[in-house]
């Protein structure tokens, strides 16, 4: 039971362009909670930063392993976490937005692509594809 790892990547790009809509919307029509959508943005590109790192290093372990090789080093938390950090920087002391809006940014998108994940395991055996479009 293997599960798409480039489906899961759109399908959680997919969800951040979502979330960024989302946001661009709440600043139009809410012009006075700006802190709280803006960081919430940020958050969510740095959430998605952090998701394009894991698969990266994911893909790149699994090569190395396929191939005969002891891979050296972990799925790069440390790096993910920096990103995370330099995420809240920029958007605490940048831009002044709110703290806790970006933190539910940075943390939306891994708790959207895990419950992905397990709908996309749950659903593969039933289905043929996990990115089937219906295209022939």
């Amino acid at each position: 039971m293997m599960i798409d790892l480039p489906a899961l990547l759109r399908r959680s790009t997919r969800t951040a362009f979502f979330f960024l809509s989302i946001g661009f919307i709440g600043l139009a029509a809410w012009p006075a909670y700006r802190p709280i959508f803006g960081g919430f943005m940020v958050g969510v590109v740095g959430g998605l930063l952090g998701a394009y790192h894991l698969a990266w290093k994911a893909t790149r372990i699994g090569e190395m392993a396929a191939s005969g090789r002891k891979p050296r080093g972990g799925f790069g938390y440390i790096t993910r976490a920096a990103i995370g950090v330099f995420a809240a920087l920029l958007s605490v002391e940048g831009f002044g937005f709110s703290l806790g809006a970006t933190a539910a940014g940075i943390f939306a998108l891994p708790l959207v692509t895990l419950l992905l994940g397990l709908f996309a395991s749950v659903g593969i055996r039933k289905k043929q594809s996990a990115d089937e479009r219906g295209e022939k």
